[in-house]
């Protein structure tokens, strides 16, 4: 299997570590804030939001609802992503387990793989198996990057201001634009300081449906001395009811150019979307995830020849 394949494999694969909910929040992992925001569950909303204030008190909910159901949810899904990156398009299939989470590719640029790519994707998953140093490790990074995404998470009443800009039925429209009065402490904040957009919500179902958001002007990190974020980035994420109660992504589309350190260019070009969400029994073992991602591999493959 070509290195760029592999590459691209392993980091699909960091990119989704646990509940598809990073952040987008620093100039080397700007979908920190993104996938924070886009699994926030709502509480119930007023019968009305008419002004401002009242627009401020919803997203005050959300963020606090998204914080609760972040730390109380143990969901585990077995779900594909067709994901632009690199310049392939990939189709990859995860299961996640109590252990850890595993993927395995399907497919590239809509071609199922051979014979010898399928057997190299099952020595990389056994060899990933039979590393257990290295799974407690991403379980301990995945812990850690949760309790940051909580912390960064509780910036969001204070970092904008949100105004109620449509209503149809269920759907509610806020849009939110940078809080003046917002001040931030640390480089990666800076992005919040940056952005304006809409989010939907269904304050039927009590679920966010969608997000939208750029870059208002450039984001320089320390004076620009450790890279910045052109204006004009673009991100875009949707979410769909998978279960009662439970929200999953569906797509995310990410537009965003800079300079990083000593000047390296930074080019995000994302287009993925999720699919095929099915619940993963809790006592699943690393191995009994593999067999399963091995098995619909070989159906998917037949399926598409």
């Amino acid at each position: 299997m070509p290195a760029r394949i592999q590459d691209a494999i392993v980091s699909a694969g960091r990119a989704h570590v646990g509940r598809l909910k990073a952040a987008f929040w620093s100039t080397f992992s700007l979908n920190l804030l993104l996938l924070t925001v886009l699994s926030a569950n709502v509480r119930q909303a007023p019968a009305a939001v008419n002004n401002p204030t009242d627009a401020n008190l919803l997203a005050r909910e959300v963020i606090e609802n998204e914080i609760e159901a972040e730390i109380n949810d143990h969901s585990l899904w077995s779900y594909r992503e067709l994901t632009k990156r690199k310049g392939d398009d990939l189709l990859l299939e995860y299961c996640q387990t109590k252990y850890g989470t595993i993927h395995r590719l399907l497919a590239l640029d809509g071609h199922p793989l051979d014979a010898r790519q399928r057997q190299a994707e099952d020595q990389r998953i056994q060899k990933l198996i039979r590393s257990p140093d290295a799974l407690l490790a991403a379980q301990k990074k995945e812990s850690a990057d949760a309790q940051e995404e909580r912390r960064f998470l509780q910036l969001f009443p204070q970092a904008f201001r949100y105004q109620e800009e449509q209503r149809q039925g269920d759907l509610v429209k806020l849009r939110f634009t940078p809080n003046p009065d917002f001040h931030p402490s640390r480089f990666e904040q800076h992005v919040l300081h940056a952005l304006e957009g809409t989010m939907v919500l269904d304050v039927k179902q009590q679920r966010l449906v969608s997000i939208n958001g750029r870059l208002t002007t450039e984001v320089k990190f320390w004076g620009g001395l450790l890279g910045h974020l052109d204006a004009g980035g673009t991100f875009s994420v949707t979410l769909e009811n998978v279960a009662p109660g439970d929200w999953e992504l569906k797509s995310l589309h990410v537009e965003m150019d800079g300079k990083a350190l000593f000047f390296k260019t930074i080019t995000v070009r994302e287009q993925d979307t999720y699919s095929g969400y099915t619940p993963v029994a809790p006592d699943t073992t690393l191995g009994q995830a593999a067999e399963r991602l091995r098995q619909d591999s070989h159906s998917w493959a037949g399926l598409a020849g």
